[in-house]
């Protein structure tokens, strides 16, 4: 965080002591779960803010990350009140494919950097992170937000991507997986090899998006949406029930799948069987309680007997 930043509060913006030190406690509380330095690492934790607590506390720390941005000069964080729903931005098989082949094209790192983005689903800081102890046969151990650990599982092409990265890797840091000449990676410089990547495949993308297409692909090909919860290291199935975008063409085709009439179905009824039934469509009850007796089943009534009363005149 920018040193100055305190001081352009008090002295360009006239803010009091008491909001001054409530935005810089505010601004730290954000700098310890995302990179505010990041757009996108602070747009995906404001969405987890908005989809757990709601419109007003995202909207609180949309408002003191708008003042660090305005001191950079960079475009400020939307409101959600000024839109209904998050759109999620995915690449389609095709951008994927391209992406890709550019990355190989590249170099042994940048194929490794993508294919672990597409293949585990990580965050930029979490691949960043990644250490080679935690690389096992067909899976990884990361650590994510709050330093809590998950397993994730580990795709073959990916693990021959890293593979072939090992043998050719600047061995600069002793335990993190991608180095540069300078030590571990950076997640500016992790970022900045990503985008000259997407430049040579003619793709508009950002490291995020490899996580939003592996929770898609996921999802659609039937995984449970609490399994991809736990493999993206989700605490609530809200944020990851965003990754749920069916086309118009998949609903048709699910549509086209379900069994809106019984093939089992009895015969039509003829207006005779109507005969058969009461009023209201219900047909006789054939139970093995006792019908209803007629009046041919009731016993002869008794002869009438008069009672004739004697006064006495005495």
């Amino acid at each position: 965080m920018n040193p100055d930043f305190r001081g352009w509060l008090i002295d360009e913006m006239r803010f009091s002591p008491g909001t001054v030190d409530a935005t810089m406690k505010k601004l730290k509380h954000v700098g310890d779960r995302c990179n505010i330095e990041d757009r996108e690492s602070l747009q995906e934790w404001i969405r987890s803010i908005w989809q757990e607590k709601g419109n007003k506390t995202a909207n609180g720390y949309i408002k003191i990350i708008n003042r660090y941005l305005k001191f950079n000069k960079k475009k400020p964080l939307k409101y959600f009140k000024e839109y209904e729903s998050f759109t999620v931005k995915y690449c389609s098989e095709e951008q994927k494919n391209r992406l890709l082949f550019a990355a190989e094209k590249t170099g042994p790192r940048e194929k490794a950097m993508f294919y672990l983005l597409f293949g585990t689903g990580v965050r930029l800081q979490e691949a960043c992170d990644l250490k080679i102890q935690d690389i096992f046969e067909d899976t990884i151990l990361v650590k994510g937000k709050g330093q809590k650990e998950r397993e994730i599982a580990l795709p073959g092409e990916t693990k021959a991507a890293i593979s072939d990265y090992l043998e050719v890797r600047e061995r600069t840091d002793r335990d993190h997986l991608f180095t540069t000449e300078k030590g571990k990676i950076t997640y500016n410089y992790f970022r900045a090899r990503c985008q000259i990547v997407a430049l040579r495949a003619g793709v508009k993308f950002h490291p995020h998006m490899a996580r939003h297409t592996y929770a898609s692909e996921l999802l659609k090909q039937g995984v449970s949406v609490y399994y991809v919860s736990r493999l993206l290291g989700h605490e609530d199935l809200s944020s990851t029930q965003i990754y749920l975008h069916p086309s118009q063409n998949d609903a048709i085709e699910a549509a086209k799948k379900a069994n809106l009439f019984q093939k089992n179905y009895q015969r039509v009824q003829k207006p005779d069987d109507l005969n058969l039934m009461d009023r209201r469509g219900f047909e006789p009850r054939t139970s093995s309680m006792p019908r209803k007796r007629s009046t041919s089943d009731l016993p002869a009534p008794l002869p009438k007997m008069w009672l004739f009363i004697v006064h006495d005149s005495n």
